[in-house]
């Protein structure tokens, strides 16, 4: 049990790590691309006033100017600082996921929003989630979030779970892909549902369309070193690990139901803590 907990706590330290290493570079190139783009506008008027005070410039000028495609880099320049600012956002926000995911300066056990790590977890995997797209269409994930009050848990270890169950359907959703015909598939996707249920437990419902299991391999998934994936694809911890942070960590349940050809669904019970558990 320490030692699965120790993988979780090494992993938040890795992730946290490198979160902290990409934000100060990346803030200095976020927060000075509004007085570059200033800048630039401002150079570009004083030669746009420059043109009209002096309409007939010497031949070096007009040399100059038509060696460099002034016309083009006047044009361009904006597009091409607006997507730079597009790839910094884009950047910030995973940053911004990585922190949240991994916590490391957190509380083991505070008010959270499960919805909040859920989104992170998403933000991590999209390179996966894209990847499946070189001859098909990109996974889609649908969220259908219930209103879920912040409650006592540890989000560190949840995110880790949501990491190791949406891994596992992408992986389910690719395996399928590989075995059928791209053309004959539905649309792969996954499926997030979060509700308070009749015993006033936290429900999270994580379902995809992918290939699914045998009810052997479904009876035997929670078990340590356990793992359908060829020989270095797989550890066989990830859902070991995960019943370990939901049953023995959070005093929860998890599930799971699945049909050959057809898809996997995990259901995970949390109680809704009002206070720190002790």
């Amino acid at each position: 049990m320490q030692l699965h907990i120790k993988l979780v706590l090494a992993l938040g330290t890795m992730v946290a790590g490198v979160a902290h290493e990409i934000n100060n570079p990346v803030s200095f190139i976020h927060g000075n691309l509004q007085y570059l783009k200033q800048y630039i506008y401002e150079l570009f008027n004083i030669i746009a006033t420059y043109g009209h005070v002096y309409p007939n410039p010497e031949s070096k000028i007009i040399n100059a100017l038509d060696n460099s495609d002034f016309n083009f880099i006047q044009s361009d320049l904006p597009n091409l600082l607006n997507s730079m600012q597009v790839g910094a956002n884009r950047i910030m926000e995973i940053v911004e996921s990585l922190s949240n995911f991994s916590r490391l300066n957190e509380a083991d056990y505070k008010k959270a929003d499960i919805h909040q790590g859920i989104d992170s977890t998403i933000v991590i995997l999209q390179s996966r989630l894209k990847a499946f797209a070189n001859n098909s269409q990109p996974i889609s994930v649908i969220k259908e979030y219930g209103e879920i009050p912040q409650f006592f848990c540890n989000p560190r270890y949840l995110n880790q779970v949501f990491l190791n169950l949406l891994n596992n359907a992408i992986d389910a959703l690719m395996q399928k892909a590989h075995v059928f015909n791209q053309d004959t598939l539905e649309k792969p996707t996954i499926w997030i549902r979060t509700f308070i249920c009749q015993d006033n437990r936290l429900t999270i419902s994580i379902a995809d369309n992918g290939c699914g299991m045998s009810e052997e391999t479904r009876q035997n998934i929670f078990q340590p070193f356990f793992t359908t994936k060829p020989v270095g694809q797989g550890t066989g911890l990830g859902l070991s690990i995960s019943h370990q942070i939901i049953v023995e960590q959070h005093g929860g349940s998890i599930k799971c139901s699945s049909t050959v050809n057809q898809g996997t669904k995990i259901d995970i019970k949390l109680p809704i803590r009002r206070t720190i558990p002790t």
